[in-house]
């Protein structure tokens, strides 16, 4: 029981420490075991007959990761995609200069009035 529970904290904290790797990784580890699952239920369908006698055990074992693992476990996968969306809402927006950069054409507008107030400013240099 102390393994699951120490196994559930660092499932936990190494959510916190990687917040937006975690998702990938967590995909990952799915996308990787995608084929092992199908070639290992392929190769159970061919062992079928021989392995016969494994089947109880096989279902015992099922039950209990269900209820070991998987049961226990979602109160925890519901909190972390809450609190997730929540610590989400409140991050800054900012950009990392401090500054919003300018729009393609804030930045062509304020080009051109600094054209026009240098065309003034010889106009008014002229007449001097």
């Amino acid at each position: 029981m102390a393994f699951i529970i120490a196994a559930v904290l660092g499932v936990i904290a190494l959510a916190w420490f990687l917040r937006r790797l975690f998702p990938a990784l967590f995909a990952a580890v799915f996308v990787l075991f995608a084929p092992v699952w199908l070639v290992g239920g392929a190769l159970f369908d061919l062992l079928r007959r021989p392995l016969a006698f494994l089947r109880p055990v096989g279902l015992a074992l099922a039950r209990l990761v269900g209820f070991v693992l998987v049961l226990p476990l979602l109160p925890f996968i519901f909190a972390w995609s809450f609190f997730a969306e929540l610590w989400r809402q409140f991050q800054p927006k900012a950009s990392p200069a401090g500054v919003k950069p300018p729009t393609p054409m804030q930045a062509a507008t304020r080009r051109t009035a600094d054209v026009i107030d240098l065309a003034a400013f010889r106009q008014r240099q002229e007449k001097e």
